[in-house]
């Protein structure tokens, strides 16, 4: 289904791939107490916030995917081998380094931010594979 001339299917399964891929990196792959030493976030952290900003988890995975299907409207990618590339130079241009900034000018340690920086480059390349090779 295109709207606007972006398929929204593919936008939609491409968002909850990359939301796939945080789950696994974040709830399967990374022992959360590992997660959590690494975040500095202590237990009672967890527990003051709670599951209040957890509604708000798609929203990144949404904007992403669809900001990506709409650079690849623009930019006619097309293709399996050409959405990995376009997935890869998004997340290495705009995507990590805007990440980087939080580490540069924060306080977080640089391990966290790495595998943050994993998410984004693994997320954007599935996503790009997903849009420019659906048909």
């Amino acid at each position: 289904m295109r709207v606007a001339g972006i398929n929204w299917v593919a936008a939609l399964v491409a968002a909850v791939a990359i939301y796939f891929i945080g789950f696994l990196i974040y709830g399967v792959i990374v022992d959360p107490e590992t997660w959590m030493a690494g975040q500095r976030i202590t237990q009672a952290d967890i527990d003051r916030i709670g599951l209040a900003r957890i509604p708000y988890s798609f929203l990144m995975p949404l904007a992403t995917a669809f900001g990506m299907a709409l650079l690849f409207k623009w930019a006619n990618v097309e293709g399996l081998s050409s959405g990995i590339k376009w997935g890869v130079l998004i997340a290495f241009l705009s995507a990590i380094p805007a990440l980087w900034y939080g580490w540069v000018y924060g306080i977080g340690p640089a391990s966290a931010t790495l595998l943050d920086s994993v998410h984004l480059l693994l997320g954007h390349t599935v996503a790009g594979a997903i849009l420019a090779s659906w048909k």
